[in-house]
């Protein structure tokens, strides 16, 4: 049976800081939040369920995120 590759902490870390790209806003030039935007809708059997969106977030659409 083949060892599983282990990753350690760190190694975990590294990745995610590389991967995290920071963007800035053309329009008001801060830094862009990535967020998850939970909604409801209505589907096709007519029961309610989660919708779930990464919306990146900055001072210039926050008012429509957050409503």
């Amino acid at each position: 049976m083949p060892k599983k590759k282990d990753r350690t902490f760190a190694a975990k870390l590294a990745h995610e800081t590389r991967t995290i790209r920071v963007e800035t806003c053309k329009v008001c030039g801060k830094e862009k939040q990535s967020i998850v935007h939970l909604a409801c809708s209505c589907g096709e059997s007519g029961a309610w369920r989660p919708q779930r969106r990464r919306v990146k977030v900055c001072d210039c659409n926050r008012k429509e995120v957050y409503g």
